[in-house]
């Protein structure tokens, strides 16, 4: 059995990327695994100040805000798992600031050992998505974390767009896969 966290960057609620999660979620359970589901979209978490606070304590970060609930569960889950729309061509600022945060890891590390990205976006293009992939994917290499996947759908925008596409079902089937 996984310990999945999954990370969802959107402001709106009940959007196309917070289907893809609960697609996703519900497969994992449907497999035995444990899911934990993250509203980072409404989270009030400010971005990394650099000042090394964390390697002099132990990984605690400095400022007190939201992500102060988000390091005990990044530490328990093996699995890390991003559910995001596409914002000018990358990763929403919310999913943003959260990844940079991560920085008190390098002093005290997370259980992270595997990840998947989940993605909606406007464009028609597919190709567009091809840097904030890119750099999910150095992400992971950097961080060996094992890839699990990538489920990417496009051409969605208006809330609620995603119903009936079939990239739900993909989402769905990744986090079956997961064991």
């Amino acid at each position: 059995m996984a310990h999945i966290l999954v990370v969802h960057g959107s402001p709106r609620k009940g959007g196309n990327s917070q289907m893809m999660a609960d697609a996703f979620a519900e497969g994992a359970r449907e497999a035995g695994n444990e899911v934990s589901m993250v509203d980072i979209g409404h989270s009030k978490i400010a971005g990394c100040l650099a000042c090394e606070y964390c390697f002099k304590h132990d990984g605690e970060c400095v400022q007190k805000d939201d992500m102060q609930d988000l390091y005990p569960l990044l530490r328990e889950c093996d699995t890390l798992v991003y559910a995001i729309p596409m914002y000018n061509y990358t990763w929403p600022a919310q999913i943003k600031a959260f990844m940079d945060r991560m920085f008190c890891g390098m002093a005290k590390p997370f259980g992270v050992k595997r990840t998947a990205l989940l993605c909606c976006f406007e464009d028609k293009d597919p190709t567009t998505a091809d840097g904030l992939v890119a750099s999910y994917r150095i992400l992971a290499r950097y961080c060996k974390w094992e890839n699990l996947g990538e489920v990417l759908v496009n051409a969605v925008y208006e809330k609620g767009a995603i119903a009936g596409n079939p990239g739900l079902e993909k989402a769905r089937q990744l986090g079956a896969s997961i064991s």
